[in-house]
């Protein structure tokens, strides 16, 4: 009701007062879900970061124990490959022809009547 003084008179004042109660929770209510939204967003992309930076730096140790291993396998094919050179070495050894042929080749040794020439191989 208007008052002739220009006043105006609230009705109702309880009502008034629980409607304005009600909005303020409200708006408590979506700052705390705006916090708790921000809060939740920043752990997910800090736990997402910290997983991909795992996941970054185990794939550079898969790819660098995946070189080694290709290098371990690369040396174990030169050994092997060594190994059948001195068994076939060792083969040769056990003939007295082929001794004679080192240690005339290595130790310029020579068989009787033989002569040796040494000629460089530039």
């Amino acid at each position: 009701m208007v008052q002739r003084n220009g006043k105006v008179t609230a009705l109702n004042e309880n009502y008034v007062k629980e409607e304005n109660l009600k909005q303020q929770r409200v708006v408590r209510r979506k700052k705390g879900l705006i916090r708790r939204l921000t809060a939740f967003g920043v752990l997910v992309v800090i736990i997402f970061t910290v997983m991909i930076s795992t996941i970054t730096s185990q794939s550079a140790v898969i790819a660098e124990k995946k070189e080694e291993r290709q290098k371990a396998v690369e040396r174990l094919q030169e050994v092997t490959k060594e190994k059948s050179q001195l068994k076939e070495e060792v083969n040769r050894l056990q003939d007295p022809e082929y001794i004679g042929e080192v240690a005339r080749r290595d130790h310029s040794m020579s068989k009787p009547g033989e002569t040796i020439f040494k000629v460089s191989e530039d």
